[in-house]
């Protein structure tokens, strides 16, 4: 029986040669010389930043524009012994993707319950994210502060090591958030410019965190399993945790979402959908062509890919752009907003969820939250997160997902999973975990289980 990681990197190898074929071998060939050479000499010269976009500081009134406003109460947090949310990529890009949703929402949740204080870097310095008559404008780190890196800072991860420095300076603690090790684990399911950035960020500012919170336990046992088969077993956090992440949305009516989503929910009321980034690691290949099989069979459900066009993925994004089916029973909302989802999940008969690597699947936990029923790969993650409620299909196979839709398309099911939480609950297990000091691993937990998972060669070198 294939291994996971055969299938996943026999799909990789599949996709990559479908999407090399539609440009010409020279013009790859000259495309992969020059971003070699232009990564090198940015290397030689102390500009690697540059290669994922370094962002550019905007004149003191402009940067004032990007703070938001926070409408409603906001207690004045304690005066010492805080706990800061790092926000920057979410403050400065205004991007809608996974994690920036988490950002976002437990940021709101925690200036809410005056738990934490959202704060952006920015020349070493750290500035609220919100304006609000209780929070200052700019913050100074003090013995027995903590922050929290919750964001996806590893695109100017070098900024993050003057305050790691500082904080450790005068006392205060820095707890680093782990949403994966895709990157590190399947290197071609990425960008390379983001990869290498990943890398970066995982060795120079995770591993010199005082504390590692991942957003799964499995994304913790990967984590665990990794440093035990590399050179960094002994550079783990002191401590590691896990906690889960929230699936509801702000109260929305249906009259907030586009034409298209109300027309789609009008033309078939039991339609299934799929949430996410058209991306390599999403693998929607395998649930196109389970459908494609199925409408051939007389199938008559209607599919809605929801999400935004993504990387390494032209010649899939045309494949559907061009699908006979395409505006008739297949779908794609590139630009979906939340009252969209949220519209979409309440009338979906379920979601399909074929990914092959997620750190927690939100799709899945929002899907349940709204009643649909999930159909998703049988990764661990998937199994930890969605339970028995969630009907499972052999990773990548093609067969496996096919008939699990035709099972699920019995008798149309509502459920309502007990073990969602609110993103007011998400928030206050990281909170709590942070300030209490409350992980599932300590150092020598850790460091017990890494010694357990340790690859040793015997006396032959083997």
């Amino acid at each position: 029986m294939m291994t996971h990681r055969v299938k996943i990197e026999a799909f990789l190898r599949k996709e990559l040669a479908r999407e090399n074929r539609r440009r010409i071998p020279a013009i790859i060939f000259l495309r992969t010389k020059i971003q070699e050479l232009y990564w090198t000499i940015t290397k030689l010269i102390g500009l690697e930043r540059l290669h994922d976009g370094k962002w550019r500081a905007p004149h003191p009134t402009e940067a004032e524009t990007l703070r938001q406003d926070f409408i409603g109460d906001a207690p004045t947090p304690p005066a010492n012994k805080r706990i800061f949310i790092d926000v920057t990529a979410t403050h400065r890009y205004r991007k809608h993707t996974g994690v920036q949703r988490v950002v976002r929402e437990i940021a709101h949740a925690c200036v809410e319950n005056g738990s934490a204080i959202p704060v952006f870097i920015e020349n070493e310095k750290l500035f609220s994210h919100f304006r609000h008559e209780n929070l200052s404008y700019e913050y100074e780190l003090m013995a027995g502060d903590k922050l929290f890196l919750l964001d996806s800072g590893w695109g100017d991860w070098l900024e993050y090591l003057p305050i790691i420095d500082k904080a450790h300076a005068v006392g205060a603690q820095i707890i680093g958030c782990l949403y994966d090790i895709i990157p590190l684990l399947y290197p071609d399911a990425v960008e390379r410019a983001n990869g290498s950035a990943f890398e970066q960020w995982f060795q120079h500012v995770l591993l010199k965190c005082d504390g590692l919170i991942c957003i799964s336990e499995s994304v913790a046992r990967e984590f665990i399993d990794h440093v035990a088969q590399t050179t960094l077993g002994c550079a783990v956090p002191p401590r590691l945790g896990w906690f889960q992440l929230g699936a509801d949305f702000k109260s929305l009516s249906n009259d907030d979402a586009s034409e298209i989503a109300q027309s789609i929910v009008l033309q078939d009321p039991s339609f299934f959908m799929s949430v996410g980034t058209v991306e390599p690691r999403k693998a929607y290949p395998v649930a196109l062509e389970a459908f494609e099989r199925l409408w051939a069979q007389g199938f008559a459900s209607h599919y809605v890919i929801v999400g935004r066009p993504g990387w390494n993925t032209k010649v899939l994004q045309k494949q559907i752009l061009s699908h006979k089916e395409y505006g008739r029973k297949l779908f794609w909302l590139a630009n979906a907003s939340d009252a969209d989802l949220a519209l979409l999940y309440k009338h979906a008969r379920a979601l399909i969820f074929p990914s092959f690597a997620e750190g927690f699947g939100m799709p899945l936990i929002e899907a349940m939250y709204y009643g649909a029923q999930v159909i998703a790969s049988d990764i661990p993650v998937f199994k930890e997160v969605g339970g028995k409620d969630v009907t499972y299909f052999s990773l990548l196979d093609v067969n496996s997902l096919a008939d699990a839709i035709k099972t699920v398309n019995a008798p149309h099911k509502k459920i309502s999973p007990p073990h969602v939480m609110s993103w007011r609950q998400s928030a206050s297990a990281a909170i709590e975990m942070i300030r209490n000091e409350h992980y599932q691993f300590s150092l020598d937990a850790l460091q017990c289980e890494i010694a357990a998972k340790c690859i040793v060669p015997d006396e032959t070198g083997f």
